[in-house]
């Protein structure tokens, strides 16, 4: 399951009674004593982890300002998505509303978001075409992307759970399967990370 930008708060707060409540429970299923030091060695490791990410600013959907910021983010980040955007385009704007609600969603995923003006290098080293461009990144590679909306049903009312639905097929959140499975409101099914061909019905959308 995914932790929420709540939960990861509860636990770095009180990290004490979270590991009582585990004490509690393994007491109450009477698991041996090597599994219940095991369980609460993982969940002080998964403290540690959650403290480093909220100093990630992790559970926040945040801009990256500078280019070789873009390039830092991907390369440490363990997962991470990242909005190509330009504060021109009407869609991009839309994204930014989801995407910031899901970035509250899925603590252990990095939201980002950088403008095109301020990343040449990249927008053509990643061929992008179409915005708004949500690129999907583990470990530093490319795992998945969404340009444009026409995935999302190819309507500005899409609900946030569509996204999520799509996003979560890669791997790059955690999802239900019922959510990977999903499709948007018109039926259009998920397309290839290999599909170059980014076209858009509006022109609204073309970057190049």
């Amino acid at each position: 399951m995914a932790t929420t930008s709540s939960r990861a708060e509860e636990i770095l707060n009180d990290e004490a009674l979270a590991e009582e409540e585990l004490l509690d429970e393994l007491e109450n299923a009477e698991i041996p004593a090597y599994i219940r030091e095991a369980r609460l060695d993982m969940l002080k490791k998964h403290a540690v982890n959650l403290n480093e990410m909220k100093e990630k600013q992790h559970g926040q959907y945040t801009e990256i300002t500078e280019e070789k910021k873009f390039l830092d983010l991907t390369t440490t980040e363990k997962k991470c998505i990242v909005h190509f955007y330009h504060s021109d385009f009407r869609r991009c704007a839309i994204m930014d509303t989801h995407l910031e609600a899901l970035a509250t969603k899925h603590f252990e995923t990095k939201f980002a978001k950088i403008n095109v003006d301020i990343c040449k290098f990249f927008v053509e080293k990643l061929k992008i075409r179409t915005l708004p461009a949500v690129f999907c990144f583990i470990n530093g590679q490319v795992v998945d992307k969404i340009t444009g909306f026409e995935e999302l049903g190819n309507t500005d009312d899409f609900h946030t759970s569509t996204l999520n639905g799509l996003l979560g097929i890669s791997g790059v959140i955690q999802c239900t399967q019922e959510d990977k499975t999903k499709k948007t409101i018109f039926g259009f099914k998920k397309s290839s990370k290999n599909d170059d061909s980014d076209s858009c019905e509006s022109d609204e959308n073309d970057w190049n």
